[in-house]
């Protein structure tokens, strides 16, 4: 009778570890989805604002890619690393966001590095 109990306690507590394991695991892919998507977001809405960055500085059209690398400081701060791009316009763009915009990522990204691929199109007419 007592194998009988101790089997089922040794399951449960096998299955309540595998379920923390997967849990953090997703902690951190939900971390990066919301750090992107905060990205993101911040992006367009300087685009929607009539007095962007663009429009500041002459530029009325704009297609290209940039490859963006960051890394998650100590204070949940985000500083670029390295930019990929073949027009310095695009490049300057990403610097004006990443300078003039407070964003944080949550702790689990702390120390680590990132990359994404940035497609930035802006046309005035």
């Amino acid at each position: 009778m007592k194998t009988r109990r101790t089997i089922p306690m040794m399951v449960i507590a096998l299955m309540m570890m595998t379920g923390l394991a997967f849990a953090g695991e997703t902690a951190t892919n939900m971390a990066k989805k919301d750090l992107y998507n905060e990205i993101s977001d911040c992006f367009k809405e300087e685009i929607k604002d009539w007095n962007n960055y663009f429009y500041q500085n002459n530029i009325n059209q704009l297609d290209e890619k940039v490859q963006v690398c960051f890394i998650v400081n100590g204070d949940q701060s985000l500083s670029l690393v390295r930019l990929r791009s073949d027009d310095e316009a695009a490049k300057d763009y990403v610097k004006h966001i990443f300078k003039t915009s407070e964003l944080k990522a949550d702790k689990v990204l702390v120390g680590k590095a990132y990359v994404f691929n940035l497609a930035v199109r802006y046309n005035t007419k």
